[in-house]
């Protein structure tokens, strides 16, 4: 009975799981990578920030991450929350819908980023959290106090906001 109750739950996260197209998959799995193992990322910040041509306050930003991350003790990943997907889902249609990029009243972490076609370089440019002086969307995705995660993705709100990205964990 226990195992067929694991092998239920097992496979009840794989098909929520299947919910992810690519671009929030690889969020999703960039998103993990970083917190499992900092210091390996630091090189894909590198690429970030050589890829955009950084200027002098974004690699400020950046070089301020990555000291965090060569120091930073591995976290454990996020698993995916179906109802966070429900979440991020209905916010990201009402920003779609309304043209307002503003935050939800979700009781949770949330992160909001368009502009990145790469979704690798949309977690970048979360985790470097340049022009946000409490570096919140960094704090979000390397908490340890949060262990579930979701992350739903439009890839038109309107002719300024593509590539739009909204992420909640818990």
């Amino acid at each position: 009975m226990r195992n067929l109750l694991i092998l239920l739950l097992l496979c009840t996260n794989l098909v929520s799981f299947a919910q992810l197209n690519d671009k929030e998959q690889v969020v999703f799995d960039e998103i993990n990578r970083v917190r499992t193992n900092p210091k390996a990322y630091i090189p894909v910040i590198d690429e970030f920030l050589e890829f955009w041509d950084s200027d002098a306050e974004e690699r400020e930003a950046a070089n301020e991450l990555i000291n965090e991350l060569r120091t930073m003790k591995p976290v454990a990943p996020l698993i995916f929350s179906p109802d966070l997907y429900k979440s991020c889902k209905k916010h990201g249609n009402y920003v779609k819908t309304t043209k307002k990029f503003i935050h939800s009243d979700c009781n949770c972490g949330e992160n909001m980023q368009y502009g990145n076609e790469s979704a690798v370089f949309a977690v970048c440019d979360l985790l470097i959290d340049n022009g946000v002086p409490n570096r919140q969307h960094r704090k979000n995705i390397l908490n340890p106090e949060f262990s579930e995660f979701a992350v739903f993705y439009v890839a038109k709100i309107n002719d300024e906001m593509e590539f739009f990205f909204v992420q909640q964990f818990k």
